[in-house]
């Protein structure tokens, strides 16, 4: 039997490779499996860069930066040998970085992944691949591109502190203080949810701490920022993608021109994944939680679907699952871990990985009775 393990990273918690030496663990028990293809990938949010790593190759840098609530955080991002600068936004500005504190999504920023695009342009970089997930912030990206050199404005003329709270203010935009290499510089996003911006509050708000009061905030500030982002107007609200990363998709790509494309499908076609689906008897896929927002295009998801499409089963393990069975395509089956969330920094733990292990084997039993 021919087991494809094809897993993302854990929120906060253990890298897609991890989480895939963990599942063939258990594979390694099974005499029924004598081939084991393991393929750890990445949609665009959490331990991007690390799978960015082992697909495209280069060399880290590493930096300071601000954190999602102004505070000082170190970021790695990574040099690819051909230039490129491939940026995880969450390394700076992700949801993990406040795990141990109140949420505060009225002042939370992008400010961090705008000072890491400026450091790799600092460096002579022309290439640049920006990851849009896992963010703490709603925020449009007005945090990053305050960074590369746009002012926010008011309309009396003052300048606006680029925190959600503050743009609901925005009247208009002042780009002559862009950084230059910009103009000069090609920029593709990976999004890492199809989602809409005009979803995005709803749909992922509770991950975010977002009350409804805050929701009224926010909402006002995206329609501020839509109104003097460009010409587009409510276009830049319906457009899948544009919503990754609390908008920040959106925010790159009207105000700077970047390509935006969905970072599952990147990351599939950089490694190959479909030719080894094919091959697979059994295709698993992982992440830390399965719910109604990882049906927006979230890798499991997509991964489980490649796999049903070519009549192979899918096993999606998760730490939580929260989709009901009815609305997976044919042959796609869950598997729970039944551990309750990591704290920080305790999720690569042996009571994690024998989970896992387990969860394999479990899953290739689901398929010797599938297959009979």
């Amino acid at each position: 039997m021919r087991v494809v393990l094809a897993p993302n990273a854990f929120r906060g918690g253990p890298d897609a490779l991890w989480v895939a030496e963990a599942l063939a663990c258990g594979l390694r028990e099974l005499p029924e499996v004598d081939d084991i293809i393991a393929i750890p990938l990445s949609d665009g949010g959490d331990g991007a860069l690390r799978v960015a790593e082992v697909v495209l190759g280069g060399h880290r840098v590493q930096t300071s930066v601000e954190g999602p609530l102004r505070d000082s955080v170190s970021a790695d991002y990574l040099i690819t040998s051909d230039g490129t600068a491939f940026i995880e936004t969450a390394a700076a500005s992700g949801l993990h970085l406040v795990a141990d504190q109140p949420r505060q999504p009225l002042i939370a920023t992008t400010r961090g992944t705008g000072q890491l695009i400026a450091h790799a342009l600092g460096r002579g970089v022309r290439r640049l691949i920006v990851t849009a997930g896992g963010t703490a912030s709603v925020d449009m990206g007005a945090g990053a591109l305050a960074m590369l050199g746009v002012r926010f404005v008011a309309a009396d003329g003052s300048a606006i502190t680029p925190e959600p709270r503050q743009l609901t203010r925005v009247h208009h935009i002042d780009l002559r203080a862009l950084l230059p290499a910009l103009t000069a510089t090609s920029m593709l996003v990976l999004s890492d949810v199809t989602t809409p911006l005009q979803d995005n509050i709803a749909r992922f708000g509770h991950q975010k701490g977002i009350t409804a009061d805050d929701a009224v905030v926010l909402t006002q500030a995206l329609k501020s920022l839509v109104a003097v982002f460009g010409d587009r107007g409510p276009e830049l609200l319906r457009e899948r993608l544009l919503g990754a990363g609390g908008g920040l998709a959106a925010g790159l790509h009207a105000v700077l021109g970047a390509g935006v494309i969905q970072g599952s499908e990147y990351f599939v076609s950089s490694t190959g994944l479909i030719e080894h689906i094919e091959r697979a008897d059994i295709v698993i896929t992982a992440e830390g939680r399965f719910d109604r927002g990882s049906l927006d295009g979230k890798l499991p998801f997509v991964v489980a679907s490649l796999a049903a499409q070519r009549g192979k089963l899918a096993v999606i393990v998760a730490g939580e699952v929260a989709v009901p069975a009815s609305e997976l395509p044919p042959g796609v089956r869950c598997v729970e871990l039944g551990l309750p969330p990591p704290r920080p920094g305790q999720a690569a733990s042996p009571d994690r990985l024998r989970a896992l292990a387990n969860a394999a084997k479990a899953a290739v039993r689901r398929g010797v009775l599938h297959a009979h």
